[in-house]
């Protein structure tokens, strides 16, 4: 696909040093033995290195110069509990506590180093759930300053390139956020904007989507917050292009947009949908990927003060692949994510 090749090739200029955290994992493992090979990203290993071993060996994986770091013998263990307890030490979280919760949680362990300046980015999920992920990037990165609301967002890529740009959309929120504010949804989509001027070569063009457009669906409080959403952005960050409260098929149809939408900002031309809750983004984006056959990468979380991604527990290695070459080319952006 044009859109990750300019992603791969994007990531060998600058490599970045990219932490997973599941060794047991054989798909991880896998999507390691292809990064290697590919010199898109610098791979980290965090965990037990005899079960990773273990795993390679079984399945003919090659793990050759591979650096894997063990988060309960660590020589840093000791800076990193240090630095956690100071994060949480509103939770009074004592010492005791940040050694349970680090060396038994690699994806916490691959967080702090992160956050300590000595990696670029974590991509876990595979086997860890994505409440688990979240945690661990929320207490231990942290939020931008600028954006109080961590969230996710998805790329999904079509073959249809008349869509989106050039096939390439981003759907929010669909994996953190079960029922966001007005506030949280402007948060949300400033995030996604900021994840498409990263990665797209296009303008973002965001759409507020709700099952009502500019009114005719009536008042409600979904349709409410969304209109109240749009409007947060619009005085936020006065020069992105956002619609909304508008329905599909105004999002991405010009013919539909200049019927039911005359005076859009997006003309129907939109490459980022913001969802009104959690049900609808990860309803959308499961739809989009299988009965399109879209290729879905994420949930890529957004809103920190450095990258992290979480991963469908369904992935297989390629995603994997995908999801830290993403990552990768995150961590040379320089902006606040």
């Amino acid at each position: 696909m044009e859109f990750l090749e300019k992603i791969y090739e994007r990531g060998r200029k600058i490599k970045k040093r990219i932490l997973l955290s599941e060794p047991h994992d054989e798909r991880v493992l896998r999507a390691i033995e292809g990064i290697l090979k590919s010199g898109i990203a610098v791979p980290v290993l965090i965990g037990d290195p005899l079960v990773a071993n273990e795993v390679a060996k079984k399945e003919g994986i090659d793990l050759k110069g591979l650096e894997i770091i063990d988060n309960r013998k660590s020589k840093d263990l000791d800076r990193y509990i240090a630095l956690y307890c100071e994060k949480r030490k509103h939770k009074k979280v004592s010492s005791e506590d940040a050694v349970k919760i680090i060396t038994r949680s690699p994806v916490f362990y691959a967080s702090l180093m992160v956050s300590s300046g000595d990696a670029d980015g974590f991509v876990a999920g595979a086997s860890t759930t994505t409440r688990d992920v979240a945690k661990a990037a929320i207490y231990c990165i942290g939020p931008a300053e600028n954006i109080k609301t961590v969230s996710s967002s998805t790329l999904l890529i079509l073959d249809d390139k008349s869509l989106g740009s050039n096939g390439v959309f981003i759907y929010a929120d669909a994996g953190i956020v079960p029922d966001p504010t007005a506030e949280e949804l402007a948060d949300i989509a400033i995030s996604s904007a900021r994840m498409a001027k990263m990665l797209l070569d296009d303008q973002p063009k965001i759409a507020m989507l709700s099952y009502s457009t500019k009114g005719s669906g009536g008042f409600g409080k979904s349709i409410e917050k969304v209109q109240e959403a749009t409007r947060l952005v619009m005085q936020r960050e006065p020069n992105l292009l956002i619609d909304g409260e508008i329905q599909v098929d105004c999002a991405v149809v010009p013919e539909i947009a200049k019927r039911k939408d005359a005076d859009s900002k997006i003309n129907g031309r939109a490459n980022i949908f913001i969802f009104p809750n959690l049900d609808a983004g990860n309803i959308a984006y499961k739809l989009t990927q299988r009965l399109a056959r879209a290729r879905a990468i994420g949930p890529l979380l957004q809103g920190l003060q450095k990258p992290a991604s979480d991963l469908s527990r369904g992935c297989d290695f390629q995603d994997i692949i995908d999801a830290v070459a993403i990552t990768a080319v995150r961590a040379q952006g320089g902006l606040l994510i």
